[in-house]
């Protein structure tokens, strides 16, 4: 219980110090001061606090703060100012207090805490600032005994100097107050805002600060000062980022997320040491050198930005660098490389270009120089293929180094690529194809056309290129041609834009075409239930039921194809137990054909005809058989009371499939004589196998009815059967 209370105080407390913070913004909007936060006798914190007595030792003093890291941070803690048990009487005004003094060019702008007392005979624990004129102003004057541990907040406006704790006789100076028992006064948990309004003085020397060209680790030489808060950073900072920092030693402890002092000055006013900034890491040139203190509040004050210079590293590489023409395949052996010189600001300028070139089969050469800016020319290559050039600077100063290079690939292709056509696909005349290949930039494309063996104009063909495997232009013969004779031309380009053009096979023979190549042909089929005489794309049978598939193959010439062969793939719906089913069936006389399919689970069926020589290839499309599904249904009782349960049962057949992991849905339905329709009575939900079992109670009938009862499955797209509903059954219901 004693933990709970804690528990709860301590949520107290920090809601309070939500508002107390909201409050201080809101009071000191637009102020220019930093805050800090002091926390005081909790949370494992000790109290800087001075005690005073104004009785000649009338008054005695107790201080429990700082709790051990293993126990509870507020078991026990308190600072109390009492009377003590020797003390017969206390004189009027005299008074005992703890003092919490704000450091010089700061001020309390808020005071949270929890208070306690014991009192009587003209005894006041009062709670109170002090003005910046030294006046105590009380904001609390308690004169009742009260020993539960109250919050209590206040802030201040102008500034308090000091917040007090007093134990005090109110009476007149001529008047004592009796000590008859306990008297006391006490307070803990203090969380204390500082305004600092005096920003810190930042002092810098060494090394770091030198007038001439720096490179290497440089020391810096601070000595910074505060009135305030306290010390807690000294900074270095190069071009506005953070370089160096040195932590301050501060009484300081982390709550609630928030770093709060534990004095009411948490770090030292002064401060003096040396910081080691290593220059290499900066780019050669100028800077700006600062070095900055900051305060426990947050405050900053810096020293005067100064200008320093670094200059540790040669040239770095070219920019951007890029061939002129592009990074692809030339045709033309003399290359140019430019790029952008990196900016040297005060450091030495670019005077030479260094390069090398390296390639196939180990070929290594240079490394040349050239003179200019930006730019190379005139690169030749040893021969066609793949180079890499490496280009690197040096400036006047000699400063240079090979790995920071920009690096750029030359190619080289003066070769055309090679192509022949190859000869005709017997089974599939229509297919043109020319063989390409290319050593060096690989072939690009090209296009095929053709024109009348007579002579004429050349026209081109929708040409594909292949590059995986045997590399190859491919191109389908135009088939609304008439019958003649036709001569084909091929264009080779490969990727440096090297060009070849061909019309020979690989025999030097002409290539040549003659039409008609094949015959196109159509492939109709459609789906027939037993005992009915239409045939459509989709229907749907009963279950355990058989269908067939009928069509015929033709051509747009000779009609009827007798003795093609075609596949026949039957695809079952999801949920099917089966897996795609393919066979083959022959065409009769006249083309057509006939095939029973097996009893089972919904599916799709399409039909294709590969093609031969002479005949083009076809399908039939999608043809979708749909199968209703089957339930059996069971009611128990047939004859019952209002009030009483009546039990459905029943099945969900499948053949040929799983059921669902979840089961089917089935919903119990009654038939409305006055609509004539069936409506919902319950909604169930099969198990693993197909079982269902659900009740229901009539509640609301009067005389006797009879109702007529079925089950309907619900379609599922993981279940391969449709919906269907089961032969109903009559019940006779009386009432009571």
């Amino acid at each position: 219980m004693a933990f709970r209370n804690r528990f709860t105080a301590l949520a107290v407390i920090l809601l309070s110090l939500s508002f107390l913070a909201i409050s201080a913004v809101v009071a000191t909007e637009g102020a220019a001061a930093a805050r800090y936060v002091v926390a005081q006798c909790g949370w494992h914190v000790g109290q800087d606090a001075k005690w005073f007595d104004s009785s000649s030792d009338r008054f005695g003093k107790s201080s429990y703060c700082q709790t051990p890291e293993s126990v509870d941070p507020f078991d026990g803690v308190h600072l109390i100012s009492q009377v003590k048990s020797s003390s017969k009487a206390v004189g009027g005004t005299k008074f005992a207090s703890w003092r919490w003094q704000a450091p010089a060019g700061t001020g309390i702008v808020n005071i949270h805490g929890q208070r306690w007392q014991y009192l009587r005979n003209g005894f006041q624990h009062r709670l109170g600032g002090v003005a910046p004129g030294g006046a105590f102003n009380p904001f609390l004057e308690l004169d009742a005994s009260d020993g539960t541990k109250r919050d209590f907040w206040r802030g201040f406006s102008p500034y308090a100097q000091a917040f007090e704790s007093r134990l005090v006789c109110y009476r007149s100076s001529d008047k004592n107050c009796e000590a008859d028992g306990t008297v006391l006064a006490g307070v803990r948990s203090l969380t204390i805002s500082i305004d600092d309004s005096v920003r810190p003085v930042a002092g810098a020397g060494g090394s770091l600060t030198g007038a001439g060209w720096l490179r290497g680790a440089q020391s810096l030489a601070f000595n910074d000062r505060d009135t305030g808060s306290g010390l807690r950073f000294a900074q270095t900072l190069i071009d506005g980022a953070l370089k160096a920092s040195s932590e301050m030693n501060c009484a300081k402890r982390m709550i609630s997320g928030q770093w709060r002092g534990t004095k009411m000055q948490p770090c030292p006013v002064t401060a003096t040491g040396s910081q080691s900034v290593d220059t290499r890491v900066l780019s050669d040139g100028p800077h700006i050198l600062r070095h900055c203190a900051i305060d426990f509040a947050g405050s900053s004050g810096c020293s005067a930005d100064r200008s320093i210079r670094v200059d540790n590293n040669p040239p770095s590489a070219p920019k951007g660098m890029k061939v002129e023409g592009g990074d692809g395949w030339h045709r033309n052996n003399g290359f140019n490389l430019v790029w952008t010189d990196p900016d040297q600001g005060v450091a030495s300028p670019i005077a030479l270009n260094w390069f090398r070139v390296t390639g196939p089969d180990g070929y290594s050469g240079g490394p040349w120089y050239r003179g200019g800016r930006g730019r190379i020319s005139g690169i030749s290559l040893p021969g066609p293929g793949e180079y890499r050039v490496r280009v690197w600077l040096a400036d006047q100063a000699g400063n240079s180094n090979q790995a920071q290079a920009a690096e750029a690939t030359l190619k080289l292709d003066n070769v055309p690529p090679t192509g022949y056509f190859a000869e005709p696909n017997g089974r599939d005349p229509a297919l043109i194809r020319v063989s390409v290949a290319d050593r060096f930039s690989g072939v690009r494309g090209g296009n095929i056309a053709w024109r009348p063996s007579s002579g004429g104009e050349w026209h081109a063909i929708p040409t594909r290129f292949h590059s995986v495997g045997e590399q190859a232009l491919t191109a389908r013969f135009p088939k609304s041609l008439p019958r003649g004779k036709w001569q084909l031309r091929a264009i080779v380009v490969d990727a440096a834009g090297n060009m070849t053009v061909t019309d020979r096979l690989a025999n030097g023979s002409r290539m040549s075409v003659r039409t008609p190549l094949t015959e196109t042909t159509r492939l109709t089929a459609s789906l027939r239930a037993r005992g009915s005489r239409q045939s459509r794309n989709r229907i749907e049978v009963g279950y355990g039921r058989k269908a067939r598939v009928t069509g015929r193959l033709a051509g747009v010439r000779r009609g009827g194809i007798a003795g093609a062969k075609l596949t026949v793939v039957e695809s079952y719906l999801p949920g099917a137990r089966r897996k795609a089913r393919r066979q083959q069936i022959v065409t009769d006389r006249r083309g057509y054909f006939d095939l029973w399919l097996s009893r089972g689970p919904a599916r799709r069926i399409s039909i294709t005809f590969a093609g031969s020589r002479s005949l083009g290839d076809s399908n039939s499309g999608t043809l979708e058989l749909r199968v209703r599904g089957r339930l059996g249904f069971r009611v128990t009782p047939r004859s019952l009371r209002t009030g009483q349960r009546v039990r459905f049962s029943g099945r969900v057949l499948g053949q040929g499939a799983w059921q669902p992991t979840r089961g089917n849905l089935v919903q119990i339905q009654y038939f409305e004589e006055s609509a004539r329709r069936w409506r919902p009575v319950t909604l169930t939900r099969t198990d693993r196998h197909g079982r269902f079992r659900t009740g229901y109670r009539f509640r609301y009938i009067t005389g006797v009815a009879r109702i007529r009862l079925r089950a309907l499955l619900v379609p599922s797209s993981r279940f391969p059967y449709s919906g269907s509903a089961s032969k109903p059954v009559t019940i006779r219901v009386r009432g009571r």
